[in-house]
Order: C-alpha cells, then structure tokens, then sequence
C-alpha cells in the first residue's frame, strides 16, 4: 500500500477513537475535491493561430483535520493535485512531489526599438501528480485574546492583495511561519516571523527558493461600517552577486495599509488601498527599490439584486530614463493573482513600466444560490515605454456562481482579450495571433466525514 494513503488512514482511525472521549474539545474530518475543466486559447498569453487550442482538467483533493479546545488548535491539511490523464487507467503511479517557486525575474524583449520589462516577486507552489501537506499548525492560547501559531499556515488578510493562500491556485500558497496574535472585539494584531533554509542543513547555505527571511506586523480596526489595516512586511533575500554571498542579505520593505467603509444599508461601499516599497528589489542585480501601489474600488447597490463596480489599480513603474541600478516597479508579493488585474491572469506580473488597471463592472444576484458578475478592465503601462505607446488593450470577464448546496457548487467564466501591438511586444509574440479567449467549468465537493463536539 502507498506509505502516503498508509499515514492518512492512521491519522484518521486515532481521530475517530479520540473523538468518543471528547467533551471540551472539537474534532472536524472534511474534505475537498474540485475539478476544474479549461479551454485556453491564449490564457495567460496570445498563441499564434496555427496551434490548437487545450483543454485540460485538473483535480485537487484535500483532507483536512481539525481540533479545537479550549486553549489549543490544531490544523493538517493534506492535498493531492495532477491533472487528468497523468495516470494511466488501470496503472498505479507512486505520487511525487514537484515544487516550482519563482521569485522576481527579469525579462527583457526588444522590438522595434522598444524595450518591455516584467518584474515581480510571487511565491507560488505548482505541482501536478503530487501528494504532500498543504497546512500543519498549531496554536496555543496563553491568555484570554493572546497566542502563538507555528507551522505551515495559508496566510490571508484584507482583500488577500498582499497575502493570500490562493485558492484558485491548485495547489494555494502557504509559508512556515511563526505567527503571535492578540485579539479584542474591534482589534487584532498578527507578528509573524520566518527562516528558511532548503535542507536540514548542518551551516547555513544558499537560499535562493524565495526569502530567506520575513517578518511582518499586521494590524485592523473596526467601528461600526468604518475600518482600516495597516501592514508592514520585511523580506531578506540572499544576494549571489556578493562576496559574502551566504552573509549578505538584500531586504525589501513593503508599508501601507488599507480603508474600507461597508454598510449593508447604505447604497455605496467603498475600498481604498496604498503600499509603499523600498529597500531592493529581488532581481539578480538587487536594485535600489522605491514603489507604490494605489487602489480603489466603490461598488453602487442598485437593488438587492444589482450592483455596480468600479475602480483602478496602479503599480509604479520605472521609465526609459531610469538608472540600471534603481527600480520604480512595484513588486507584487504573496497575494492571490486570479482575482487582480483580470481573470486571463496576463499582468500577474506587471511590466517594469508599470500598470494600471481601470475596470468597471456589474453584479447580480438574481436567486439565493445563484450570482454572475462581468467585468472590463483597460489596460496601460504606467511609463510610457522608450518607443511605442502605453496602450495594453482590454478585458472581457464573466463569471457565474451556483451553490448546489453547502457540500457541492459549481463556478464557470468566459474571458477573451483585446489584443493591441504593445501586448504582443510584452509578451514576445511576433507571428500571427487568434483573438486570445478562455473559458472554464469548477466542480467542487466539500464532504463533512466528521464533526465531533
């Protein structure tokens, strides 16, 4: 039998013979499994007419155990994540796992004498025909609103711009942190420290996965319809470029926070974000970094079935005139990719030029179960590039949501893309491209095997 199914099967007969004993205490078994069905036909990036279309599905499956007392939590989320096809019927393949994590790149593509950049910095764990643990934490209270969290947590806040675990992602986003909380009615407040090294190692030794090193303090506060957060995070990346290489730590800053006023009786909500960075930037030169990031967004309720979206997101970006040591790109961190910048996920990494993103859009919400919502972004760089223009075409998104019942729903979308000449230059196409479009089918179950209180 697989040692992995073997491990699962155990942690599963000891919860169910702990949980006749237990009074004070909580045990849930649930799980997940989720196919998602795709057609892309450009998705990400324009493909020239003369390739085919994919169609692909791939299947994630979570078991996730949880306990819960009155002093302590515990969480073990295991996932399983391969595409459709990679077994063959009737064969039994030994799952391994494969961890892709990119970290700011650079990119260059010159054409016509013009000159577009990608930069950015997004921890992501892509893996297929892969079984591991996706969560393992546990969390001690000390005091009445004080405790400590250690292990392997999907970390989220705010509108998950910053921090997400990314759940479109097949896999999601989690980091080994240690995490202190302090709770009150209308406050709370996470400090969060990490260290990373790639083995168990004996000295330390290069760390170029991602960061070496983060801390970060996060804080919010509520009255009544009014609310604010304020984030700072701390990054230490391992320079490989000096002589002290294993010493040598480059750190990024990012500071800012967000506004949000949220009245269910009030007929405009709105959502205001700033970030400021400095510090250097994780590319393989480490520049000297100072961005920022600004967004808004206001949502207009027409009826309790329609509403309406609007807003902008803008990065900084550096100009032609910009010193090869410096960099004015804002550099994305650690948040979801699918839910900015359009579901066709093309500027989950903006162009050193920067971007901005105006959108505008409409809910609806016609039954209980049921809610759709199509939105358009427009696209440009924030600096114009050395030659060319700073038009990055536009975005067509529609999605459609049903909740079946609390253990099955299904999600579907249609997209397509707006092609313009500075689109195929950042992208390095230089052929002949279709009209880029892609759509997609989301089943999800989320079984309940055990609740316990």
């Amino acid at each position: 039998m697989n040692t992995r199914f073997s491990t699962i099967g155990t942690i599963l007969i000891l919860f169910c013979m702990v949980s006749g004993t237990i009074f004070a205490q909580a045990v849930k078994i649930g799980g997940e499994i989720r196919t998602r069905t795709e057609m892309r036909d450009g998705f990400k990036s324009p493909v020239v007419d003369s390739t085919d279309a994919a169609l692909v599905t791939n299947l994630r499956t979570r078991l996730n155990l949880a306990y819960t007392s009155n002093v302590f939590k515990a969480k073990i989320t295991l996932q399983d994540t391969r595409t459709y096809g990679q077994t063959a019927p009737g064969t039994q393949v030994a799952t391994t796992t494969t961890t892709t994590t990119s970290t700011t790149t650079a990119a260059t593509t010159t054409t016509s004498g013009t000159t577009y950049k990608s930069t950015s910095t997004s921890t992501s764990t892509s893996a297929t025909n892969a079984t591991g643990i996706y969560e393992a934490w546990g969390e001690y209270l000390f005091a009445p609103g004080i405790s400590l969290a250690m292990g392997r947590q999907a970390l989220e806040y705010d509108d998950k711009r910053i921090f997400s675990a990314s759940n479109w992602s097949n896999t999601g986003n989690a980091h080994d942190v240690l995490l202190m909380k302090y709770t009150t009615t209308n406050f709370i407040a996470h400090l969060g420290s990490a260290w990373n090294n790639g083995s168990d190692v004996q000295i330390e030794t290069a760390y170029k996965t991602t960061y070496k090193t983060m801390n970060y303090l996060w804080m919010t506060r509520s009255i009544g319809s009014l609310g604010a957060s304020a984030l700072w995070v701390n990054e230490g990346f391992q320079s490989m470029t000096k002589a002290s290489a294993l010493r040598y730590l480059a750190f990024r800053n990012t500071l800012g926070g967000n506004l949000w006023f949220n009245n269910p009786d009030f007929p405009v909500n709105s959502y205001l974000t700033g970030y400021y960075q400095y510090g250097y930037d994780n590319s393989t030169s480490y520049k000297k970094l100072e961005g920022f990031l600004l967004a808004g967004k206001l949502q207009g309720k027409i009826n309790k079935m329609i509403a309406l979206n609007v807003g902008e997101d803008y990065y900084s970006g550096s100009s032609a005139a910009t010193a090869s040591n410096r960099s004015y790109t804002f550099n994305k961190l650690y948040g979801t990719n699918h839910s900015f910048n359009g579901s066709m996920e093309y500027w989950t990494t903006p162009p050193a030029q920067g971007l901005s993103d105006l959108y505008f859009g409409i809910e609806t919400k016609p039954l209980e179960k049921l809610k759709a919502d199509l939105t358009f972004h427009k696209f440009d760089l924030a600096k114009r590039p050395s030659a060319g223009n700073k038009d990055l075409g536009s975005e067509l998104d529609l999605t459609v949501n049903y909740d079946v019942s609390p253990e099955f729903s299904v999600q579907g979308g249609y997209s397509t893309y707006f092609l313009t000449d500075a689109v195929k230059i950042a992208k390095k196409i230089t052929t002949k491209v279709d009209t880029p479009t892609w759509a997609y089918v989301m089943l999800t179950f989320k079984p309940a095997f055990l609740n316990v209180k």
